[in-house]
């Protein structure tokens, strides 16, 4: 099996990086070479893979781990081919899914572009300000060891109004008068970094909070923006991401902070704390999915005191019950049902909101993982489970739900990991068939249940040629017996099929029974069989020549 033969952290190295060594038509080329199973005979050689591709003829390909560009294939082509990609493809299966090599790849090549235009705005912005007056500096007021979240506001208000009046203060009347010279981009690259760099904390924990308000601050300064300039077409994507990237950074900054050191120790402080983060209630309806997450592990984590979420909770009750149909209300009533462990009103309250959708419980998913609170964590996966299963309907339409499944598989898997409970693990791979056949076949593979991986590959329709080469030779090392039908049926599939191609494949395979039988020393069973094969497809005259070719008959 690969996932023994190699390291596996050569392999998912590599896999970071691997795709830039292709065009985008030769990754969707590779990548369908080995979906249709057009890839065997792979083998392990220290850090050499050597696989064969079948394509309108048979290619051998060699690749170099350590230096992929001197790998080979000997289709000779001057550019770097699909054939690798496909040898590769196959063998990153052994670790993990082909797909997410390229959402990653795609991801990557996205902020790759986004920083390309980063740089061009930035050089413009240089140029630009080279002609004109240099800035007048103002003395800024540095924070140090100053536990109040108001002074830390007061110094951010205070920062952004000298900002903002520098950068307007040097804008000429046609820059004023086609909102150029003065963009969101300068609130994300200049202001922010200089919020970050103002202050200073003995403690660490303190330190983070700090920036967590920093981002927070940044986010909203940014929305300010947008709803008093606007942002053009052309470069909303770009604002989204800069939005986007702050979200993730708070998320991140929640999740490092020791939150239960931090609210012994400073309670004062993560009220002020809180009370400046409630301010995201106040935001545009259109911003509330994407600063969520935020709600979510802020409330999760720094400021989760039991008293603060009933009385949160009993607020927003309130709220609604007055009429309010705010829809961050809903959301959050969701979220505080989850923090007092109530399935069950989780659940309820989620039927009734449209906008929390299985994305936004990943979170929970996520957040239990890292307490390392296993038994919730099986507790809510079971609970998921029929919303994920419904999403398998469009999981071969919609990429967002692939990708939102395969992250729920994800967390099923790291708790099946941690516990060595797999028993719920392997049920719902079953239950999830056909979408979830790698990761089954994976499971099978190495719990060696060779049996039921024999069986997996006759439900998916999978002859021979279409598995991998490798776990073939080992299954029939260890368990040889097992192969039988899988051979059996790909006979009988292929016989039915009546074309020459199709009759040669199944002298092959007759070929490999034949030699199964013979080790087995069952070979009397074996001459009965190819008897009765040959007299009930007595009519096809072709498959008898090639009957006869393989020396299973005589005239």
């Amino acid at each position: 099996m690969l996932s023994k033969q190699i390291p596996k952290d050569v392999v998912l190295e590599l896999g970071k990086d691997v795709l830039f060594h292709f065009s985008g038509e030769v990754i969707q080329e590779g990548y369908a070479l080995y979906q249709k199973g057009a890839v065997y005979n792979i083998n392990v050689d220290n850090k050499t893979v050597t696989g064969s591709v079948s394509e309108e003829s048979g290619y051998a390909v060699s690749l170099d781990l350590e230096h992929f560009s001197e790998s080979s294939c000997s289709c000779f082509s001057s550019e770097p081919c699909a054939h690798k990609l496909a040898v590769f493809f196959q063998l990153y299966a052994s670790f993990g899914p082909p797909y997410q090599l390229i959402l990653e790849w795609k991801s990557k090549r996205g902020k790759q572009k986004n920083e390309q235009q980063e740089a061009m705005i930035s050089s413009a912005d240089q140029q630009e300000s080279s002609t004109k007056n240099a800035e007048p500096k103002t003395r800024k007021r540095v924070i140090q060891n100053i536990l109040s979240v108001d002074e830390w506001k007061k110094n951010f208000n205070q920062r952004f109004e000298d900002f903002e009046k520098n950068k307007m203060q040097n804008l000429t009347f046609k820059e004023l008068e086609r909102g150029e010279g003065y963009t969101f981009t300068h609130i994300h690259k200049e202001f922010y970094p200089g919020l970050l760099n103002a202050a200073s904390f003995m403690d660490d924990d303190i330190g983070k909070l700090y920036r967590f308000h920093a981002q927070l601050e940044t986010f909203l300064r940014l929305t300010e923006y947008e709803k008093q300039y606007g942002v053009p077409d052309y470069l909303a994507a770009h604002f989204k991401l800069n939005l986007s990237q702050l979200v993730d950074g708070m998320f991140k900054t929640a999740m490092e902070i020791q939150a239960e050191r931090l609210k012994s120790e400073h309670l004062d402080l993560i009220e002020q704390s809180l009370k400046e983060f409630q301010n995201i209630f106040k935001l545009s309806a259109r911003y509330f999915d994407i600063i969520f997450r935020v709600f979510q592990v802020g409330w999760a984590t720094i400021y989760h005191v039991d008293q603060w979420v009933v009385a949160y909770e009993k607020q927003l009750l309130e709220e609604k019950e007055k009429g309010s149909r705010a829809q961050f209300l809903d959301m959050a009533l969701v979220h505080f049902a989850f923090l007092r462990d109530d399935l069950t009103e989780a659940y309820q309250r989620m039927e009734k909101t449209e906008q929390f959708s299985s994305r936004h419980a990943l979170i929970w998913l996520e957040l239990l993982f890292h307490w390392e609170k296993w038994e919730s964590l099986l507790k809510w996966l079971l609970a998921l489970k029929p919303e994920f299963y419904r999403k398998t309907q469009d999981y071969y339409r919609d990429t967002s739900v692939r990708e939102q499944f395969h992250q729920y598989i994800e967390y099923f898997w790291k708790y099946a990991q941690y516990t060595g409970e797999e028993k719920e693990y392997e049920q719902m791979l079953v239950d999830c068939l056909p979408v979830t056949f790698y990761e089954y076949n994976e499971f099978l593979h190495v719990q060696q249940d060779f049996k039921r991986w024999v069986e997996l590959q006759i439900l998916m329709g999978y002859s021979p040629s279409l598995i991998n080469g490798t776990d073939l030779k080992e299954v029939e090392q260890l368990d040889m017996e097992v192969l039988l039908p899988l051979y059996h049926q790909s006979v009988d599939r292929l016989i039915r099929e009546k074309n020459r191609k199709s009759y040669k494949l199944a002298i092959r395979f007759l070929k490999k029974l034949q030699s199964i039988y013979k080790k087995l020393d069952r070979d009397v069973q074996f001459d009965d069989y190819i008897e009765k094969l040959a007299t009930q497809y007595a009519r096809l005259r072709a498959f008898q020549e090639e009957l006869r070719k393989g020396k299973f008959i005589h005239d």
